[in-house]
């Protein structure tokens, strides 16, 4: 079977928003379907328009890519909207000649996706549908403006693809394994880190790590990959001189336990951010346990934090805490002083920013509507940072060595509540470093976080939201990260209650 399917809409001739966005989604399905299909044998070519600048111009290009092919079925895929609401809306399908086809489909959907079935719907008034040569059905995923709808998509994301692929192919998909994140191996060490790491030291040395003597060349680059890896404090003696290594984390699991708790009992917990609606839990606790390290590295004078509660440098260009002066003076944030306040006024930013870029998921894949696929260019994470961005300071892939050696600090499992990952959020793009980095901002969103924010500090620009101003700054997040600053700066004493225990996934507040 020959398949042609489309995205509809384009890069530049965007479809409708909310709490999903049309363009992006559907080149995520698109993409994904057409691997299930190749999968069951099919011949399948896609098409995303990245070209066209008006409507006019884009329903021609996908109509004459789709007629120049040969093939036996024209597919577009598409996101439906209506007005915003919390109710589920459904799922369609539209024909003009594949009444059948259209019908089975949106009941494959439906079923996959829990969503309501709207059925096949008969068009006669679509350019793509009259136009298109061959079969062809048109299919309104779901809702972008249903919140209802928006969960649902993301929760069943790979059911869905898959009921499009087996439906139009009248094949079965047998049963796959779930695809786990991969582990992140530490970056090689090599003779330059590790002099950063011991001190200039060369040749045959005398190691001892906490009294056990350990010698030679050799042995002693074992020695130093020992030490970057474990948690808590380790003493390495080289020739008599003693380093101290630092635990991955500043915070203990009870600690991590009550700023949380902070975090879920705050008002911006429960506030419907533009466009996105309610963070998930992990977001909320995540981003606030994300302060309080950060915050506990500007007290050590970790270069990072510093650079990232630096005063505002009235840099436009390069500087998001000057680009949004006037927003931050509205609300009374000053950021003239370098220190604590100008940290917490960057993570309101924050905030903000994660919620408009990802809408809060740690997993986010990158702009499907972008063509940057390299390892350095494709965006990955909370807040789509490519690994190119690393120039912006040399304190930028000194936090991802750091990170890459331990994942104790990573917090994934706070970010992870109220978040589904599908096996196309895992993918990764390239190889090298840049791959590594994508794949470190979504195993490790304390990285993503921090990494995001020496970027905002140093080279704003990168990231669309900011240089339009979507990212919102919100009061109650700074209540709520003064709330986590006092915490940090106060008596941390154990209590008599049991941890707290985490949300599972999928779990709402009451």
């Amino acid at each position: 079977m020959r398949i042609v399917i489309s995205s509809g809409h384009g890069k530049y001739v965007r479809g409708a928003s909310g709490y999903l966005d049309e363009v992006d989604e559907a080149r995520k399905v698109v993409d994904e379907v057409a691997v299930l299909l190749r999968d069951l044998g099919a011949n399948v070519e896609t098409f995303h328009d990245d070209v066209s600048t008006s409507q006019n111009e884009n329903l021609n290009r996908i109509v004459d890519y789709h007629n120049a092919r040969t093939r036996d079925l024209d597919v577009s895929v598409h996101f439906n909207a209506y007005e915003t609401t919390s109710k589920p809306m459904g799922t369609e399908v539209l024909y003009v000649t594949q009444s059948d086809l259209a019908s089975r489909t949106s009941t494959a959907i439906a079923d996959a996706g829990g969503f309501i079935d709207r059925g096949g719907k008969y068009r006669s008034d679509l350019f793509f549908l009259n136009s298109t040569e061959m079969p062809a059905i048109l299919i309104e995923t779901c809702f972008v403006d249903s919140s209802a709808d928006a969960e649902l998509y993301r929760e069943h994301f790979d059911a869905i693809c898959a009921a499009i692929a087996e439906t139009i192919s009248g094949q079965d998909i047998e049963d796959r394994p779930p695809i786990e994140p991969p582990e992140i191996e530490p970056p090689p060490l090599t003779e330059e880190n590790r002099v950063d790491i011991v001190g200039h030291v060369r040749g045959d040395v005398t190691v001892i790590i906490n009294g056990q003597h350990v010698q030679g060349p050799e042995r002693c680059i074992n020695v130093v990959a020992l030490k970057i890896s474990m948690s808590g404090d380790v003493v390495v003696s080289i020739n008599g001189e003693d380093f101290h290594s630092k635990p991955p984390s500043n915070l203990t699991a009870r600690q991590v336990d009550d700023i949380s708790k902070i975090a879920s009992d705050s008002a911006i917990a429960d506030y419907a951010w533009r466009d996105r609606g309610v963070a998930p839990d992990g977001y909320v606790e995540g981003i606030a346990v994300a302060f309080a390290e950060t915050y506990l590295k500007l007290k050590a004078q970790h270069p990072a934090a510093i650079e990232m509660a630096a005063a505002n440098t009235h840099d436009d260009d390069v500087d998001a805490l000057s680009w949004y002066y006037s927003n931050f003076t509205a609300l009374g944030m000053s950021n003239e002083t370098a220190g604590i306040d100008t940290l917490r006024h960057l993570y309101v930013l924050l905030m903000g920013l994660g919620m408009r870029e990802s809408s809060g998921r740690h997993c986010e894949g990158r702009d499907m509507s972008a063509s940057n696929t390299t390892s350095d260019t494709a965006e990955a994470g909370l807040y789509q940072t490519s690994y190119n961005a690393h120039v912006v300071s040399d304190a930028f892939d000194q936090l991802m060595d750091e990170y890459a050696a331990s994942d104790a600090g990573c917090r994934l499992d706070v970010f992870a509540q109220d978040v589904s990952c599908s096996d196309s959020d895992w993918s990764c793009y390239g190889s090298g470093r840049g791959y590594d980095f994508q794949l470190l901002c979504k195993t490790c969103p304390v990285f993503a976080v921090e990494s995001c924010g020496l970027v905002l500090r140093g080279l704003r620009q990168h990231y669309g939201p900011i240089n339009r101003k979507e990212a919102e700054l919100r009061s109650e997040a700074d209540e709520m990260f003064a709330a986590v600053q006092a915490y940090v700066d106060g008596p941390i004493a154990e209590k008599k209650n049991g941890p707290r225990r985490r949300r599972p996934s999928g779990s709402k507040r009451a």
